[in-house]
């Protein structure tokens, strides 16, 4: 394990792990639905939740062809519809002759639960301009004293000693006026030596990665990267030699995936421990 300088953390679901925002985002999405589909959506909503659905973690929503994808490292394996019927290899091969190339509208990654949503109001036919309406409706509630966030013990105190000997920088795909709110009620404020809004991973992360290293005068295997979302965080930062902790509660990591893997934010706070040299 090389010593680490640079600690680059995601801030939604790896410096807290609440999830009832997603339950509002997703009320958000199904009330700009006809009655009909709003009971599609709630029952669709809770079959992926319970794993009962085509759509799981770890899958991508191809919401050009309305079809579910089982990829690895960006080659589709599988295509599945919306119902789970599974397409032939050739129909799979002529559709994906190339690696997949993720973006925010039309090739959804389900690497957290943000994406669920998302990806359900995609199929039932809400646009990009509603669902970002609702996007923005759930953040705003976010900032707001009902949204209470769970406190993970022992966490600010091992960022807090980590600060003293390391460079963390916070890297969120999350709006800044929110997020700042969110550092707040977590007590993180005042924690990261930069911090990065907007950072549209994972199609700029690898630049977000080579800007931090030239800024800070470091090696990528001297880059610690710490998130939740494979495709955003992990599998970028590897490409370039960083090291990385992946949290996976939802258990859908792969053998060649992070250097630590971790369920709950609980185990995370163990596995930084490890760092503090």
């Amino acid at each position: 394990m090389e010593k680490v300088k640079v600690m680059v953390f995601d801030l939604d679901g790896t410096l807290y792990e609440d999830t009832h925002h997603f339950d509002y985002y997703a009320n958000k999405l199904c009330e700009k639905l006809g009655i009909e589909k709003q009971e599609l959506f709630k029952k669709d909503y809770e079959a992926i939740l319970t794993g009962e659905h085509a759509l799981k973690m770890g899958t991508v929503f191809d919401a050009d062809h309305d079809l579910i994808l089982t990829h690895e490292n960006g080659q589709v394996l599988q295509a599945h519809t919306w119902d789970g019927e599974p397409l032939s290899k050739h129909e799979v091969g002529k559709l994906y002759p190339k690696e997949l190339q993720f973006n925010f509208h039309s090739m959804l990654s389900i690497g957290d639960l943000w994406w669920v949503p998302a990806a359900i109001a995609r199929h039932y036919g809400i646009d990009n301009e509603s669902a970002g309406l609702s996007f923005l409706e759930t953040r705003q509630y976010m900032m707001t004293p009902e949204f209470q966030m769970k406190v993970v013990p022992g966490f600010k105190e091992i960022l807090q000693r980590l600060s003293n000997s390391k460079k963390l920088v916070l890297l969120t795909n999350s709006p800044k006026r929110d997020s700042e709110v969110l550092l707040k009620k977590l007590g993180f404020d005042n924690l990261f030596d930069m911090l990065i809004f907007d950072g549209k991973k994972p199609l700029q992360t690898r630049d977000h990665l080579t800007g931090i290293k030239e800024n800070y005068q470091v090696e990528y295997h001297e880059i610690l990267c710490v998130g939740d979302n494979m495709m955003n965080e992990i599998f970028p930062a590897k490409q370039l030699g960083c090291q990385t902790i992946l949290i996976d509660p939802h258990n859908i990591s792969r053998e060649v995936g992070a250097d630590h893997i971790v369920p709950r934010l609980s185990m995370l706070v163990d596995t930084l421990i490890t760092f503090e040299q």
